[in-house]
C-alpha cells in the first residue's frame, strides 16, 4: 500500500548555482513543487524550469516557470510554486532552479492523491510566483 503523501526534497549548499529534483510520480494524481532560495527575493536573473519524462532520461519542457527580476520578498517566502495535475502527464517531473549567483536553494516535491483547492494567487500561497499546470 503506497502512502497518501510522498515528499521528495533536494538541498543545495552555499556554492550551488543549479539545483534539480527528479521525482517519480507513479501512482499519484497531484504534485506541488516548491522552490526556495536563501536570498531575500532571489537574485535577479534566477530562472526556473519544469520538465517531464516517461523514462527519466529524455525530458520535455512543461513550464519555463519564471525569471526572478527583482529582490522583493522575504527568505521565508517560496520563490516559485508549481501545482501540477498529474493525470495524463508523464511519469517523472524535474524542476530546475538555476541561480544567477550562489545561494542556498531548496526544491521540494509533495505528491498526493486527494483533490484540493490550490491557492489561485501567489499572495494566497505566501509565494513570490505560482504556476498552475
Amino acid at each position: 500500500m503506497r502512502p497518501q503523501i510522498k515528499v521528495n526534497a533536494a538541498l543545495g549548499g552555499s556554492a550551488v548555482t543549479t539545483l534539480q529534483l527528479t521525482t517519480d510520480c507513479k501512482g499519484y494524481s497531484y504534485a506541488t513543487l516548491i522552490a526556495y532560495s536563501s536570498t531575500s527575493g532571489g537574485i535577479a536573473g534566477t530562472t526556473t524550469l519544469l520538465e517531464e519524462s516517461d523514462d527519466n532520461s529524455t525530458y520535455s519542457t512543461v513550464s519555463t516557470g519564471v525569471t526572478l527580476s527583482t529582490v522583493t520578498s522575504a527568505t521565508t517566502v517560496a520563490k516559485v510554486i508549481w501545482n501540477v495535475d498529474l493525470r495524463g502527464r508523464k511519469r517523472y517531473l524535474r524542476p530546475t532552479f538555476t541561480l544567477a549567483a550562489t545561494q542556498n536553494p531548496v526544491l521540494t516535491c509533495i505528491l498526493y492523491n486527494a483533490s484540493k483547492d490550490a491557492p489561485v494567487t501567489a499572495a494566497l500561497a505566501n509565494a513570490t510566483n505560482i504556476v498552475n499546470i
